[in-house]
């Protein structure tokens, strides 16, 4: 299938929730409801593929840093707080969880599901990384709590725009925070 489509959806979706019809899709790609259903048995289908399409670039992207074995721990955890994913495509999703939770709850509990697990591997590397000694120990639990909350709170409309802030700011100011900490270097030694 052609990542249009999928782009085509999320658009549908951004702009009118899980309201948006077959009709509506058919018109965005210029072809027929027909056709539509020549690819997709249902909207509860095209909503999942989407939803599937967005979470599988990122985790593609993130995986393609986490396997390179040319990388040292300390790189691939610096590239992948660097990588920062579409948030566009994620928020256009967030959004409309409420929508989801009632018309989708099967949907709903997919993207949750994929929110709650996103920084998964990432901590594992962070708990191999503790193990060899090459990273200073920390509690993961926390660690992923944080990761996951503050995705949450960045992919919030109404916290960005009351905070003045973007998500590719946020992103890239909650990693910083993790990657070099609070403290000055010079101060951490007093």
């Amino acid at each position: 299938m052609d990542n249009n489509v999928y782009l085509k959806i999320l658009k549908l979706f951004g702009s009118k929730g899980p309201r948006f019809t077959t009709e509506d899709l058919a018109r965005e790609l210029g072809t027929s409801k027909r056709t539509v259903y020549a690819y997709f048995s249902s909207k509860d289908e095209m909503i999942e593929k989407a939803i599937d399409f967005v979470f599988t670039e990122i985790i593609k992207s993130d995986t393609d840093i986490l396997e390179n074995q040319e990388l040292s721990t300390h790189e691939k955890i610096k590239q992948y707080f660097q990588n920062i994913p579409d948030a566009y495509s994620i928020g256009t999703i967030i959004r409309h969880m409420e929508d989801l939770q009632r018309h989708y709850p099967n949907l709903h509990e997919k993207v949750n599901h994929h929110l709650n697990t996103i920084w998964d591997d990432v901590i594992q590397l962070v708990e191999e990384g503790i193990q060899k000694q090459e990273l200073k120990a920390v509690d993961t639990v926390v660690l992923k709590l944080m990761l996951n909350e503050t995705l949450r709170k960045l992919l919030d409309y109404e916290f960005i725009a009351r905070n003045q802030v973007s998500f590719e700011s946020g992103i890239k100011a909650m990693s910083d925070i993790i990657l070099y900490g609070l403290m000055n270097y010079d101060q951490t030694q007093r």
